[in-house]
């Protein structure tokens, strides 16, 4: 049997094993609390980083002497310790739902793979949806045709999102994911083809070998090649850009946004738009292929 000095022992032992579980939690406890504080702190440092990467790119893009292109060619900056990787687009190099040729569009997405007769009937499509009758036209169709379908009835108004694209008549999921790094509501009549990715300068009528020079131009970073009978780009005008902003920590931690700004800003240098955890159309701007 054991005395009772031996069970105050165990309690004694027993007590200690407790307190060292507990000051293990407690230890571990401020361990997370700590990690999770840092990384807290962390992400705060990034986003404050990509901010004040979009202040500097609207300063860039208005900058007469050393202006920064907005093609998605990359821009490296360094600020206390964040390194972030800056691609500006100007909007005016997409194809804009609500005032571009539609011809543009249909040949856009036979670049992307569509075949020739689905892309004229999405163009088709896409022109009644934004007029502001319910008649049939060449190639689109009406609030019959989307019942039909089982989808819900045309806009007959303009878009007021790139989403609502993917309601228009034969526009399916995959249609839509290749379709919309290349589109705007903040565009023109006209798409900037020496401003706009890959698969839509050659949608806009620019040549192959004009194509090449482009692309390679915006590969070594050089300046942008001047294409007769392409329509021009002023910088000095007023535009909507798209910045894609990577911010990577020294500890490895990266964040993504997209920053949509116009310029110039009503009181300012420039006015945010909208913000964006997501970066739909960044993979097209990257690294482009000189002879594709």
């Amino acid at each position: 049997m054991i005395g009772r000095r031996g069970v105050s022992l165990l309690i004694v032992i027993a007590l200690l094993g407790l307190l060292s579980v507990t000051a293990g939690m407690a230890a571990l406890s401020a361990r997370v609390s700590a990690s999770s504080a840092f990384a807290s702190l962390e992400r705060l440092q990034l986003r404050a980083a990509i901010e004040s990467a979009a202040a500097r790119t609207a300063v860039q893009l208005s900058d007469e002497d050393e202006r920064w292109i907005a093609d998605g060619r990359l821009y490296e900056i360094e600020m206390d310790g964040v390194v972030l990787r800056v691609r500006a687009v100007a909007d005016s190099g997409r194809f804009d739902l609500n005032q571009g040729n539609v011809e543009i569009l249909a040949a856009l997405l036979e670049e992307l793979g569509v075949s020739t007769l689905r892309s004229r009937r999405i163009a088709g499509a896409l022109s009644v949806w934004r007029d502001e009758d319910d008649d049939v036209g060449e190639q689109g169709a009406e609030s019959s045709a989307y019942r039909a379908a089982g989808l819900a009835e045309p806009g007959n108004r303009p878009f007021l999102a790139v989403e609502e694209f993917r309601q228009v008549l034969d526009v399916d999921a995959a249609i839509f994911d290749a379709a919309r790094p290349h589109l705007t509501l903040n565009g023109g009549e006209a798409v900037i083809g020496q401003l706009a990715p890959p698969p839509l300068i050659a949608a806009t009528g620019i040549s192959p070998a004009d194509t090449r020079r482009i692309l390679s131009a915006r590969s070594g970073n050089r300046d942008i090649p001047e294409i007769t009978d392409a329509a021009q780009f002023n910088p000095s005008q007023p535009h909507v850009y798209s910045l894609f902003i990577e911010a990577d920590s020294q500890s490895g931690a990266r964040l993504s946004r997209e920053i949509v700004i116009s310029l110039p800003g009503e009181e300012g240098l420039y006015d945010t738009l909208s913000r964006h955890s997501h970066v739909y159309g960044y993979a097209d701007f990257l690294d482009p292929e000189p002879d594709a």
